[in-house]
């Protein structure tokens, strides 16, 4: 792989008023002192930094389509809405990724036979209590890829959480570089308070009390464009898809990955092994930010990430659903309950008002399927650890 980091590199020749491809083909080989040819891999890191370059990309696909080229920028998604910024339709593929998932974390702290078990659908009793244990450790640990290898490596997690600290440094360092027209104290104040808001409806008065809502909603989206944020919008869920049925202004927001969100809310291991089963009511409750990053990017890489929630919040029967999930055009409404027990009225009333095909509740208990539990629809008991591999069969 061939990487060139637009950051801390400049490309010359892109500038040029007759741009040639050859020219920058050139370039970069008598910088990298390489040759390019058909098993080359060439890697633009950061392109966000370098919006000529974005439009240009066509050129290789038009006229060497034989180089494999990959472009990566952690604010590409602003880059790319910027008003003066046109994209090459049709040239290029986007693919969409997140933080390690749990099955990813499974395989990188070498729990292949559990991985299998789950894949299988294997809920033994050992197996069921070994998922708790890994996902403890998720809690804490996230997704970020330096912080999982770092802690399969050496299991230091005062260095993982080191790790995690300065993962948020630079996004509060790169917050100058997302819109020169926001103000900076604005922005950090609002990536701030945002944890504590985590999972709840976004009313932007309560959000950030010193700015006026019109400011704050568009912070919240900038937040949104950089993936820092995750938004979770509402939809009446009657039919497929669920996008057509969306109100992007009812919303709320989840963080893009939960061991940096426990890192901002200074949560300790200690906290979440001795108080587990508490955390599903903690503030900005993890179990929620769990389930919704694995939802977010539970489509393939090369959708759009999307997550949508229900909301009735008007009239006598007031009713939340935690998350809607769709596939295959069926729609399924998904509660997250800290216990066996869990109240389910929202969950019934979403099953026998939308025909359902089933209702999820997902909590620390082990699997079992209750057949006709709301009217015709059955209800799914998902262990909150299982929610991925359960996807990935529907």
């Amino acid at each position: 792989m061939l990487e060139i980091n637009l950051e801390i590199e400049s490309l010359k020749s892109i500038h040029h008023e007759n741009f040639k491809l050859q020219s920058l083909l050139d370039e970069i080989q008598l910088k990298k002192r390489c040759k390019i040819d058909k098993n080359t891999l060439i890697f633009f890191d950061e392109i966000q930094e370098s919006p000529r370059l974005l439009k240009l990309l066509r050129y290789f696909y038009e006229e060497a389509p034989h180089l494999k080229i990959m472009a990566a920028g952690s604010l590409l998604e602003i880059a790319l809405k910027s008003e003066n910024f046109s994209f090459p339709v049709g040239r290029v593929e986007f693919y969409h990724l997140g933080p390690l998932s749990f099955r990813e974390f499974l395989l990188a702290t070498s729990r292949e036979f559990l991985d299998e078990k789950l894949l299988n659908f294997d809920f033994s009793e050992e197996v069921h209590q070994e998922g708790i244990n890994a996902l403890r450790e998720y809690f804490y640990v996230g997704g970020m890829p330096q912080a999982v290898k770092e802690f399969s490596e050496s299991h230091g997690l005062i260095e993982m959480r080191r790790i995690q600290s300065q993962i948020i440094q630079t996004y509060q360092m790169d917050f100058p570089k997302y819109n020169r027209r926001i103000n900076l104290d604005r922005i950090s104040r609002l990536f701030s308070s945002m944890a504590l808001h985590i999972g709840k409806k976004v009313i932007y008065s309560k959000i950030d009390a010193e700015s006026s809502s019109r400011d704050t909603k568009r912070v919240l989206e900038i937040l949104m464009d950089a993936r820092v944020l995750l938004p979770c919008i509402h939809s009446s869920g009657n039919n497929s898809p669920l996008a057509g049925e969306s109100d992007p202004a009812i919303l709320k927001t989840y963080f893009i990955d939960i061991g940096l969100l426990g890192a901002m809310l200074n949560l300790d291991l200690e906290t979440i092994d001795y108080e587990f089963k508490n955390l599903f009511n903690l503030r900005g409750c993890l179990a929620e930010q769990f389930v919704a990053q694995h939802l977010f990017f539970a489509n393939s890489e090369y959708s759009l990430p999307t997550l949508f929630y229900h909301l009735r919040d008007k009239g006598t029967q007031k009713a939340e659903i935690d998350f809607l999930f769709e596939k295959k055009s069926k729609i399924y409404p998904m509660e997250i309950k800290s216990s066996a027990k869990g109240h389910l009225k929202s969950l019934k009333y979403f099953c026998d008002s939308k025909k359902s095909p089933a209702g999820i509740k997902i909590s620390l208990a082990p699997y079992s399927v209750e057949e006709m539990a709301f009217g015709a629809s059955p209800l799914i008991n998902i262990p909150l650890y299982a929610i991925e591999y359960w996807i990935s069969r529907q």
